[in-house]
């Protein structure tokens, strides 16, 4: 899955409420992974081996567990969801919990790859309507798909379940991680999606593997950051939300917080064993949640990662290129070793993705 996990819309009124949230440390946002577990095999995936994440079935949650804790997040605040895996309708119980947290006035967004989306999927879906369904495609044509996933087959299914949800009237987009393996298909990919007419979405930021696993090495499938920031420029919404994103940068307040985001103020991740962390890439900030009320682990726990600040050093982080980054220091800790310590590559990408956005200001471009 996508390394993006933002889950309320730019506009004014959401930008607002979460302002507001973040005054109070309201935990308006959470991100659920289900499970861990995959049908698919993909080579660059942050999770690592899907051999290791199937034999972790038997310690996830059950279902009553979830529940309740969906129940602690609703009274708590919590009104964005994305539930999110692996791909979450891998759990038999996929259904229940969506529509539990549905009836909880959560609006639910979902991360999946479409290959389980069945008509009683469909059906949940018209009956209790998501927010979106995101779903990852990972080349325009099944080779490369299936090379990248590693499963014979799968390009059709999922683009079965793409069609199937697509008709019964449900807000699709479609995105891909951007590889050296795809990255020739990727005009073909968002041509597909505007056929269709779902948004498109790409992401360069390719991250080790959380579990540290020494047999993957999904940063050997990167493209150079010359080429991310050339198709960046090339796709006009993505020109168009990087331009947002670094204007917005360069008018925006610097910050010493090391976390400028929402992670610990306004947003969560619980894994599917029970533990709590700020944010979903973040492993240095982990808190066991299974015998703890949440709104313990929210004023007890979850603060602590905004106390962090950020060394007085040049970084991506406090100048006027800020709004350029792809990365945050939970990824420089992933691939460095440290938080604070950013390496080349993306220091390079967020270089030359920043002149590229203030090129077109100077030439006229939006």
């Amino acid at each position: 899955m996508s390394s993006d996990v933002q889950i309320a819309d730019g506009n004014g009124w959401t930008a607002g409420l979460r302002r507001r949230a973040a005054q109070t440390r309201l935990p308006l946002s959470a991100v659920l992974e289900l499970t861990s577990r995959c049908n698919l095999r993909c080579r660059h995936c942050y999770l690592g081996s899907q051999d290791h994440q199937q034999a972790k079935r038997a310690r996830e949650r059950d279902t009553g567990a979830v529940l309740k804790s969906l129940d602690e997040w609703a009274e708590a605040g919590v009104l964005f969801l994305l539930i999110t895996g692996g791909d979450p309708m891998m759990r038999a119980d996929f259904a229940e919990v969506y529509r539990h947290a549905c009836e909880r006035g959560m609006v639910v967004t979902v991360f999946c790859d479409g290959l389980l989306v069945t008509d009683g999927i469909v059906a949940l879906f018209q009956a209790f309507p998501p927010r979106k369904v995101e779903i990852s495609i990972y080349g325009a044509t099944a080779a490369t798909y299936e090379d990248v996933t590693r499963v014979s087959g799968a390009h059709a299914r999922a683009w079965q379940g793409i069609r199937r949800l697509h008709a019964a009237g449900i807000r699709v987009v479609l995105k891909t991680m951007l590889l050296t393996l795809n990255q020739h298909e990727l005009e073909a990919m968002a041509s597909q999606a505007a056929t269709l007419g779902c948004g498109f979405r790409f992401d360069a930021a390719v991250f080790p593997c959380l579990s540290g696993d020494s047999a993957a090495d999904p940063l050997a499938l990167r493209v150079s950051p010359e080429d991310a920031v050339r198709l960046d420029m090339a796709l006009p919404a993505q020109r168009a939300k990087w331009t947002r994103s670094v204007l917005s940068g360069r008018r925006r307040a610097a910050s010493d917080r090391l976390y400028a985001c929402g992670a610990g103020a306004t947003s969560f991740y619980a894994d599917p064993y029970g533990y709590l962390s700020p944010c979903l890439m973040t492993r240095q900030y982990r808190y066991a949640g299974q015998r703890r009320a949440f709104r313990d682990v929210w004023r007890d726990d979850l603060v602590e990662i905004r106390s962090r600040r950020r060394a007085p050093a040049d970084s991506s982080f406090g100048g006027e290129r800020r709004g350029a980054c792809t990365h945050c220091p939970a990824f420089n800790a992933l691939e460095t070793g440290d938080e604070q310590t950013e390496s080349e590559y993306m220091r390079a990408t967020t270089r030359l993705r920043y002149e590229a956005v203030m090129a077109t200001q100077k030439g006229g471009e939006t």
